[in-house]
Parts: structure tokens; C-alpha cells; sequence
């Protein structure tokens, strides 16, 4: 197989043919060779609140202007880390009538699988707290515009 005039294999040095021995990129590379990844705290709370609010029986946040008027400001996580290790407390609001057992149960494997998957961190604990129990509508929340 012939590479145009210019390119070189990927891996390989230009003027090389194959892989050079102190190649740290590619696909082919031990990840842990590849360099350092550092998800901020801000970004894994975002991502233990979207797998939070994955979970049925979870009420989500309301975002927006609209949070202080509507939401309840939960899901809410806070992050302990400890190099590449995370402890998570999630504080979520439940819709009635759902079990808080199940839901917890599902919010917790969804955020430690999430933040592992996501950030490459080892989650040692999900701690999962119901805040709120609301009787919430089954569909879309119905907003009416005044002007």
C-alpha cells in the first residue's frame, strides 16, 4: 500500500515507514502513555446530575430563570476527591408515587458508572439523599405565556 507524496503511516516520523519507539499518541498507544486527563469538580457534578435525572422517578432541575420561580435546585451533588479517587453525594427529589429504594438504588449505579466511564475516576461511594417527594404531572410541565 502506498502513502501520497508527503504522508507518513500513523505513528510513523515523516521519511519513516513504521511506528517510531517513542510515539505517545495513536490509537494503538497505552492510554496511560498517551497523558493526563483532569475533569474539574464543576464539570463532575454536571455529568452526575444529567445520569441523576437519567433515572425514572427523578425529578430534573429546572434551568434557566425559571430555576428559583420552578426548581427546587435538585439534583444537587457534592464531589470529595482524593487523587483519582471520588466520593458523591447526590440530593435528589422524587416523584410520588415512586419507591425511594429503587429510585436510590438506580441513581446511585447511574452516577458511579457515569463518573467512571466519563472521567476515568474510581467512585468509592454514591451516597443518594431524597430531598423532596412531589407530585408531579406525567408529561411535560404546561407553561403559560403571559405578555
Amino acid at each position: 500500500m502506498a502513502d501520497a507524496v508527503g504522508t507518513a503511516p500513523p505513528g510513523a516520523r515523516a521519511g519513516t515507514s513504521g511506528p517510531t519507539t517513542g510515539a505517545t499518541t495513536g490509537p494503538g498507544t497505552d492510554p496511560g502513555r498517551r497523558g493526563r486527563l483532569h475533569v474539574a469538580d464543576r464539570a463532575l457534578q454536571r455529568i452526575a446530575v444529567r445520569a441523576a435525572e437519567g433515572v425514572d422517578g427523578v425529578l430534573p432541575a429546572a434551568v434557566g430563570r425559571v430555576a428559583g420561580l420552578l426548581g427546587s435546585g435538585l439534583p444537587a451533588v457534592e464531589l470529595e476527591r482524593a487523587g483519582r479517587h471520588v466520593r458523591v453525594q447526590v440530593d435528589v427529589a422524587i416523584r410520588w408515587p415512586a419507591p425511594a429504594p429503587r429510585v436510590t438504588a438506580q441513581v446511585r449505579d447511574a452516577v458511579s458508572a457515569q463518573v467512571a466511564r466519563t472521567a476515568g475516576l474510581v467512585v468509592d461511594a454514591v451516597s443518594v439523599t431524597v430531598r423532596d417527594v412531589v407530585r408531579a404531572p406525567e408529561g411535560p410541565v404546561p407553561v403559560r405565556v403571559v405578555r
